[in-house]
């Protein structure tokens, strides 16, 4: 949303447009924390409510588990029979979707979302089996429980125990159109397990014992809470950008915290902690970077990602803005995402200095908005505080101030022969070639030697009394102050649009990194186009079929390790998975690199559980390489190793890696499963 025109943002306005699109059906979710709450009877219950209203409502697909109440439900309702096929020889009952699309009712009915279809339905998952019936313009009505959510499963395993196998992606759930929370109290559902209206007798009884224990409900409830309240403030947020309204709206606090490569960067992020958990807000943590500015080094790139790694540890939301001023975006940025508190370090710069070069936090206290502002004053202790990152050398090259004077010495012999043909004051003007120059191509201090010497220059040469440094004309003082004035702005200006102009290239050279790749792959035949060149499925053609894919294989990993290396020049290999369910490895950096068992160990654990481990994080962090998942939209196809840190990985080295991590399951899911 533009801050200054406020119109609404359309990608926003398109979304709002869509929700009123009658063409399409709405969808609307019981959700519950745990099996037992009864979403299923408060769907049944809605549906009768329906029914009276004059609605067509049908069931595609309920399961009782043999409830009597849940059954009595179903009496007056219209149910549309299932449609069994057979599966190893036996037969299964599924939801019929081609029946139900051709009896095209108002409201559907589909129990269980996150079920798995049989082989041979229409589609793998039933979630998909709603997207279509959706795209009918039926309305679904359907149930499930937090757990099967793909972002939540990490979080339910740790909590219970159990990772679900059933899940479904949180961009399903983003689509809804409706939300109704089935909540009960934690003491009534256990009564409901003991009187075996939840699972027989003896399950019941496991079931208290391991999965149903009062903390695990505690915390699948506020875990279903806080996703319908993430939920809702994407609503809010999208609703305000279609409608263009300035923020922040006080619905939900949110706060975010604004760190610079500095010792007192973890204190702030503590602080902002402290704050988001005593107000029970969701947190950000950003950083700007000032355009043309690349990237920290040395000690100033270790205060900001030890204290972005302890906000991604401390939950939370890692984000990275790039402008020349930085209040304009944390303010921008604020606007944007309804943040109601910006937690800021307090400048500690001297009074004096900081009435001429006004820092973001005296620019946030004068800002028109709605937020918060929290100012924190930097408490360390002494032996933190005297860290201080290295001075950063300059280069002196004396050949530089030697091509400076060469400029100066030619400008002088032309203004020489010019002075009979022009007024002699104006010549000094020409001397801004010189000092542009060596602003463009040699920097500051150059520019800065070059515009003294120019200006004594035209001063020994050009002004009365010649060859003398002194001036008697009021004309010739006032064309010097203008110039000397002229030529400090022209070598700030060549300064800033020289970093501009980097930070560009910078960026461009990470778009054609990805650009690149892509292509690459592109390049590489389709699975579909080589198999419908076979005709039949002989013991020769699976042979040929068996070299092609290892051909392609290893083109995709050389092609993967070799934009690895751009983004971060370490040594770096890549593993697929086998047939047999092993990793085997691929491509590497170098011949030499070693890999003993203690990494395909850590490699091993990442494969096995989708997530980031090894060194510079908080899973095995012993051994040399850190190693990042290569994740399809279904499984994990194999993983990246690091010979580095991820802590000390900037967030953009992390997203570049993620997108190169993702180009690669893409092309790769189809040839790594044969």
């Amino acid at each position: 949303m533009d801050e200054n025109n406020l119109r609404p943002d359309p990608d926003a306005l398109l979304k709002e447009i869509e929700k009123d699109d009658v063409k399409k059906g709405r969808l609307k979710i019981f959700l519950g924390y745990a099996p037992g709450v009864g979403k299923t009877f408060a769907m049944l219950n809605e549906a009768h409510v329906l029914k009276k209203r004059g609605l067509d409502v049908v069931v595609g697909i309920v399961e009782t588990h043999k409830r009597a109440d849940t059954e009595a439900l179903l009496a007056d309702l219209e149910i549309i029979p299932r449609k069994s096929i057979e599966y190893k020889g036996i037969e299964v009952s599924e939801m019929d979707l081609d029946a139900i699309m051709a009896r095209h009712p108002a409201v559907v009915l589909v129990d269980e979302l996150a079920h798995t279809n049989i082989e041979g339905s229409h589609h793998p998952k039933r979630y998909q089996d709603i997207e279509e019936l959706l795209e009918q313009g039926i309305d679904v009505h359907t149930t499930v429980n937090i757990q099967h959510f793909e972002s939540m499963n990490d979080a339910v395993a740790k909590i219970t125990g159990v990772r679900m196998q059933e899940t479904l992606p949180d961009t399903f759930f983003d689509r809804t159109d409706e939300v109704q929370v089935v909540d009960i109290p934690w003491e009534e559902l256990i009564q409901r397990l003991k009187e075996g209206k939840v699972y027989f007798p003896k399950q019941a009884e496991s079931a208290i014992d391991h999965f149903f224990q009062r903390g695990n409900l505690f915390a699948l409830r506020e875990l279903m809470l806080t996703l319908v309240a993430r939920k809702m403030d994407s609503e809010l947020i999208n609703y305000m950008r279609a409608k263009a309204i300035r923020g922040p709206w006080p619905a939900t606090e949110k706060l975010v915290v604004c760190i610079a490569a500095s010792p007192y960067a973890k204190q702030l992020i503590r602080k902002a902690y402290a704050i988001a958990k005593d107000v029970h807000a969701e947190w950000y943590a950003i950083y700007v970077l000032a355009t043309g500015f690349t990237e920290p080094s040395g000690r100033e790139k270790l205060y900001l990602t030890d204290a972005l790694n302890l906000a991604e540890e401390l939950g939370a939301k890692i984000m990275s803005l790039s402008g020349n001023d930085v209040a304009d975006e944390i303010i921008r940025f604020a606007r944007e995402n309804n943040i109601t508190r910006i937690v800021i370090g307090k400048p500690l710069r001297s009074a004096i200095v900081e009435f001429f070069k006004r820092s973001p936090a005296s620019r946030l206290l004068r800002a028109a908005g709605d937020f918060e502002l929290h100012l924190i004053t930097p408490t360390m202790g002494k032996k933190e505080e005297d860290i201080k990152p290295p001075p950063k050398q300059s280069v002196f090259k004396l050949s530089h101030y030697f091509m400076a004077l060469g400029m100066i010495a030619a400008i002088t012999l032309s203004n020489l022969f010019l002075q009979r043909v022009v007024d002699p004051s104006t010549l000094v003007y020409i001397y801004l070639i010189a000092t542009s120059v060596s602003a463009l191509l040699f920097g500051m201090w150059p520019s800065i030697f070059t515009s003294v010497v120019s200006l004594l220059t035209y001063d020994f040469f050009f002004t009365i009394p010649k060859y003398s440094f002194t001036m008697k004309d009021p004309k010739e003082i006032l064309n010097v102050l203008v110039f000397l004035f002229t030529a400090i702005i022209i070598g700030q200006l060549v300064k800033v649009v020289k970093k501009q102009n980097i930070s560009l290239q910078l960026r461009l050279e990470r778009v054609v990194l990805i650009e690149e790749m892509s292509k690459e792959f592109l390049t590489l035949p389709p699975l579909e186009q080589l198999v419908e060149g076979l005709a039949t499925f002989s013991q020769e053609t699976m042979n040929t079929l068996a070299f092609l894919r290892i051909t392609i294989i290893n083109d995709i990993s050389n092609i993967t390790i070799k934009n690895v290396r751009k983004v971060i020049n370490v040594p770096c290999f890549l593993l697929f998975k086998e047939k047999n369910g092993d990793l085997q490895l691929w491509s590497k950096s170098s011949p030499d690199l070693e890999i003993n068992q203690n990494d395909l160990a850590v490699a091993k654990w990442t494969f096995a559980h989708g997530q980031i481990a090894g060194a510079g994080t908080e899973t095995l962090p012993s051994i040399p390489y850190c190693f990042l998942p290569i994740k399809s939209q279904e499984e994990i196809l194999g993983v990246i190793g690091i010979k580095s840190e991820f802590k000390n990985l900037l967030p953009e080295q992390r997203r570049i890696l993620g997108t190169i991590s993702n180009l690669t399951s893409l092309v790769a899911a189809r040839w790594v499963k044969i």
